[in-house]
């Protein structure tokens, strides 16, 4: 028995993921894609005067967080305006949270991101910084 109502949609949709993970023998190369992915997304970033948010070596393989005036060195821009400008082009980042809301953003290469879906946030990103 659970103590409340099991959401029963996101058991299937996870039986679903799983099956289909396992069923194309691909998790380990899901795992050298979110790899590459999350190597492009740090390219990025220094490629247009970033830093990136976590200690070298710390650094996620699903997530970057990337440095917004949080650390000394990087390069400065209104967060806010920045997610509005990529998110009016179709694409979602995120603004950081807490303490570190505006001073970092966050963006995702998980899931079912490639090369190709990467390459056009970045291309998203690229048109909003230069509206900035």
């Amino acid at each position: 028995m659970t103590p409340s109502t099991p959401s029963i949609g996101h058991v299937f949709a996870l039986k679903y993921k799983t099956r289909r993970l396992f069923l194309q023998k691909a998790l380990e190369n899901r795992y050298a894609r979110h790899k590459k992915l999350a190597e492009m997304t740090r390219e990025w970033a220094r490629s247009h005067g970033f830093t990136l948010f976590p200690d070298p070596g710390y650094e996620s393989v699903t997530l970057t967080c990337v440095n917004n005036g949080a650390k000394p060195g990087g390069r400065v821009i209104d967060v806010p305006k920045f997610q509005k400008l990529v998110k009016d082009q179709g694409f979602l980042i995120d603004g950081g949270y807490g303490k570190i809301k505006g001073l970092t953003f966050r963006i995702s290469n998980m899931g079912d991101e490639t090369e190709e879906t990467m390459k056009q946030l970045f291309a998203a990103m690229d048109r909003a910084l230069a509206q900035l």
